[in-house]
């Protein structure tokens, strides 16, 4: 059974890209481990396709190459944040029309392959300057759940981190807001993986 993992710098974590089997460091190698621990009798081919600094723009141009050329059973994609960043540090407004049709892109071509497909949302913990991040986060958030529709897997992690941090300080999950720590990934690969419990 063939996983890919396909986002951004969070499903990216520090991998090696010139060894395509290298998982990085974050919660898809936590996420691997497990499934493997929790189906000894199973053969998986776990693929981490994420790439630091992408927009759902780019997954885009890179959705045939790193995701349907994979053939896989399943995908798992994370993608949306530097939609909302870029227009902090570089000017460039991602609009929710915009993201609503790169998205819905996405979805249909990863769909379309026949794989199945879980959905994590992007996230933005209440750190520092992040914090003016949120609005366009939820209103990105909002958009995925739509997409979602209740018929596609969909690890709600916005809003599950919102909900963690009302007792335990942001810094612990993602200690610049957005980037998790060795926790966050823990908490990430968890939820993944209840979801991918049911339709491995």
């Amino acid at each position: 059974m063939k996983i890919v993992f396909f986002g951004d710098s969070v499903t990216d974590a520090d991998r090696d890209r010139a060894n395509p089997d290298d998982l990085g460091k974050g919660f898809v190698l936590f996420a691997a481990n497990k499934l493997r621990l929790l189906y000894p009798e199973k053969e998986f081919k776990i693929v981490n396709r994420g790439i630091g600094g992408d927009r759902t723009a780019n997954l885009l141009e890179r959705v045939e190459r790193d995701v349907v050329a994979e053939q896989p059973d399943i995908v798992v994609m994370l993608i949306g944040i530097n939609d909302v960043w870029r227009r902090f540090d570089a000017g460039e407004i991602v609009t929710e029309e915009q993201f609503r049709e790169n998205y819905e892109k996405l979805v249909k071509t990863i769909k379309d392959t026949g794989a199945k497909l879980v959905l994590i949302q992007p996230f933005v913990l209440d750190v520092g300057d992040k914090r003016d991040f949120r609005p366009y986060v939820d209103a990105f958030n909002r958009i995925i759940r739509e997409i979602a529709n209740g018929e596609i897997p969909l690890v709600p992690m916005n809003e599950i981190f919102r909900g963690l941090t009302q007792d335990i300080a942001p810094e612990k999950f993602a200690a610049d807001g957005v980037h998790p720590t060795h926790r966050g990934c823990r908490y990430i690969a968890n939820l993944a993986v209840k979801e991918l419990k049911k339709i491995v």
